[in-house]
């Protein structure tokens, strides 16, 4: 009371308010929290309760869930190779065929269509010169690569690239009549008239290793592709008389790269290393055609293609 002397009653009644405010909050701050206090008293256990049930409940519903995490999916090397698309190779061996020497020249061919049409397509007819027996389907063809030995220069085939398909109408003497009933180009006076190829609806190549003394190369790519890769067709100089036959399996090796011998300036070509797998699909006498089932590498015309030396892989081709 002695400090509070001197100073103006106002003041001092404010200082005293505020102290008085001071003290109502306390009073109010106090009064929560002990409210605060007893409803968690009481509700704990409720809470707990709920708890033991909602936890109860999680368990039940586990039980039947499925729980998913990614993994890394592992192909086996069996696995990693693709089936054989058969509808893509018999649509080429529709488009391809190859004959030899005899076969071509004794072939009949387009003298010209009706109507004096000089270029035909489906729907036309044709008059074709050269033996031709009833009642038989004929494709018409022109003549495409020519097939030779990279070695010896021997006439191994020559690849006809396929025009139409024709149903026989009528003939006298040497000279028939067909009806185009199919075209995939143009066809013209000169082009050759074939019987049709039979072939499988959805063959099952019984896969094995080539005989052991197949020794080739591969002649060519059909569609003139430079590089080739796993799917793609190639030719090979190697055919029945050299005990091929579809589903046979042979290694590519690759071309090893031409150099300079640095002290006596000779050209050479190092050794190759094989770079892929191939498989017969369908073989004719002098050669075949085959479908590349593993590349580690791009392969190229000219690789050479042998009996494989590992049958484990060719075993395990044979089980997809």
């Amino acid at each position: 009371m002695h400090m509070m002397r001197g100073i103006p009653k106002g003041i001092t009644k404010a200082i005293a308010k505020g102290k008085t405010k001071d003290i109502a909050k306390r009073h109010r701050r106090l009064a929560c929290w002990s409210l605060g206090a007893i409803c968690l008293a009481l509700l704990s256990p409720a809470v707990a309760a709920l708890k033991e049930d909602i936890s109860r409940d999680a368990l039940q519903r586990n039980e039947n869930v499925l729980r998913l995490s990614p993994q890394v999916h592992r192909i086996s090397a069996r696995d990693d190779i693709a089936p054989l698309p058969w509808d893509l190779l018999r649509s080429f061996l529709e488009s391809n065929r190859v004959v030899s020497p005899n076969d071509i020249d004794n072939a009949a061919y387009v003298l010209g269509g009706d109507d004096q049409r000089i270029l035909s397509g489906a729907g036309d007819r044709l008059y074709v010169r050269g033996e031709l027996p009833a009642g038989r389907l004929y494709g018409l063809y022109r003549p495409g690569q020519r097939y030779v030995d990279p070695d010896t220069g021997e006439f191994l085939g020559l690849e006809m690239e396929a025009l139409g398909e024709t149903r026989f109408l009528r003939q006298e003497n040497d000279i028939t009549l067909l009806e185009v009933t199919s075209s995939r180009q143009e066809i013209r006076p000169g082009d050759k008239v074939l019987p049709l190829e039979s072939l499988p609806a959805a063959p099952e190549f019984r896969l094995s290793a080539a005989p052991a003394m197949s020794e080739g190369r591969i002649l060519s790519v059909p569609g003139g592709v430079r590089y080739i890769g796993r799917l793609d067709v190639v030719a090979l100089d190697l055919g029945r008389r050299d005990g091929l036959a579809p589903g046979n399996v042979l290694a590519v090796e690759q071309l090893g790269e031409k150099v300079v011998d640095p002290v006596t300036d000779q050209t050479l070509r190092l050794p190759g290393e094989d770079a892929g797998l191939l498989m017969v699909f369908h073989a004719y006498e002098r050669l075949s055609y085959a479908l590349v089932m593993q590349a580690s590498r791009s392969l190229a015309v000219g690789d050479r293609v042998h009996a494989p030396a590992d049958n484990a892989l060719v075993t395990r081709l044979g089980q997809r």
